[in-house]
């Protein structure tokens, strides 16, 4: 397992605190991309020669899936830390087994069309990449001895991005982020070099978290390997449709989120043109915390317009609570979904979900059903009125909720890990 993540699973285990690894979901008109025939392999490795051409026509938007039960809303994967089982969930709840089992380290297209994922327990030596519905297959090869982090479908899911960092040398790190184009599995490489100390300017390693709405910019949350140095800022990189191969340091770049201005994963928007992100007023601390190891208290959320930059507070908790290391956007509306409470020492004594409207509105949606000495790992708002969320128990296994916004909950399964893989519209 490479540092980055087992800095995050070791900062869940110690605080009971959220680090997820999945990337974040984005989320329609008629007509879909045609697909190569299944288990087609890739034309180039990701360190080869690009063999894709640019697109003659502008990609079009995949429609729904229709091939997947009847009311499916979510994918989640639960069982062991590298091989869990991939669920269809329905309202009931219903969770039908679709046959496929997957690392830590998966991503869910918008529509739930395409799942990628490292192709073993890690060091993974390649990426699966897989059309749900018609069967077609990717078998892309990582590059020797590089370790994958990261993996972010487009808007229009006809592309897949992802990270591979390069052993360290004597102060130096290589890094490159692969684009694979999925109508035929040809992947570009875009590689880049960074020594320290690092100079300004200079962008760290950043794993793909999404794409901006036009398809011409990919996002990177950057970090500092080898090194608890994660949330170092947000980059945008220019890489519209058919870009060959090259230096990453000779694309256009820009940063979307400063390092220092947040501190928990970022959440894109469906229209994925918005960051929902988590912060801390350094002179806030809240009431009753007493942090085991890492201090990841956070009292803020904030949005930033990934085309502007602009950011917009939505929320300061200031009377001695704090918010859970989590939040969601509404899958219809720019709405946020967030949770609220009070430390007792390490981990909240209770968490309230709230929703905040686009007029700045504040409502409850229900409790969250918080084991003794547990914690929230994740929230998902796939349906108006009902919310997923992941908690763990003291003795750290998972447990899948539905919560009906101003009513109860309902557990939907129990198992060593559980990740919510995406909505399904």
């Amino acid at each position: 397992m490479s540092r980055r993540s087992i800095v995050l699973l070791a900062a869940t285990v110690l605080i009971l605190s959220v680090l997820a690894c999945n990337p974040p979901t984005a989320q329609p008109p008629d007509t879909i991309t045609p697909f190569s025939p299944a288990t087609a392999e890739p034309t180039a490795p990701p360190g080869g020669e690009p063999t894709s051409e640019a697109p003659t026509e502008p990609p079009t938007e995949p429609p729904p899936s229709s091939w997947l039960p009847a009311g499916t809303f979510a994918l989640y994967a639960a069982g062991p830390w590298d091989g869990r089982q991939v669920y269809a969930l329905a309202p009931g709840p219903a969770s039908t087994d679709l046959g496929r089992t997957v690392p830590f380290n998966t991503a869910l297209s918008r529509t739930g069309h395409w799942i990628a994922h490292a192709s073993g327990p890690s060091p993974a030596t390649g990426v699966v990449v897989a059309n749900l519905e018609d069967g077609t297959t990717y078998n892309i090869p990582l590059t020797t001895d590089y370790t994958l982090y990261g993996l972010a479908f487009d808007h229009t899911e006809t592309r897949l991005a992802f990270m591979e960092l390069g052993g360290s040398g004597v102060g130096t790190y290589t890094w490159a982020v692969v684009v694979v184009n999925l109508a035929d599995g040809s992947t570009a490489r875009f590689e880049d070099t960074f020594g320290l100390p690092v100079g300004a300017g200079v962008m760290l390693s950043g794993w793909p978290i999404g794409w901006t709405a036009a398809g011409d910019e990919l996002l990177l949350d950057t970090f500092m390997p080898d090194t608890e140095g994660n949330w170092a800022g947000v980059w945008a990189v220019a890489l519209p449709p058919g870009t060959p191969s090259a230096a990453l340091n000779t694309l256009s770049r820009r940063t979307v989120i400063a390092a220092g201005d947040y501190s928990a994963e970022t959440r894109l928007s469906p229209d994925a043109t918005h960051l929902l992100y988590l912060n801390r007023d350094p002179s806030y601390t809240p009431a009753g915390y007493a942090p085991m190891a890492y201090d990841l208290a956070v009292n803020q959320l904030w949005q930033v317009n990934v085309a502007s930059g602009a950011s917009t507070q939505l929320i300061d908790v200031a009377d001695g609570g704090a918010l859970a290391r989590t939040a969601a956007w509404s899958q219809e509306l720019p709405h946020a979904l967030f949770a609220q409470g009070n430390y007792a020492g390490d981990t909240f004594a209770s968490l309230i979900l709230k929703v905040r409207d686009d007029t700045g509105t504040i409502h409850d949606a229900g409790s969250v059903p918080l084991p003794p000495g547990g914690s929230l790992q994740s929230v998902d708002w796939c349906l108006p009125d009902f919310a997923l969320v992941v908690v763990t128990t003291a003795d750290y296994a998972h447990q899948l909720h539905i919560i009906e916004f101003g009513g109860g909950s309902t557990l939907v399964t129990s198992d060593a890990y559980i990740s919510v893989l995406g909505c399904i519209p």
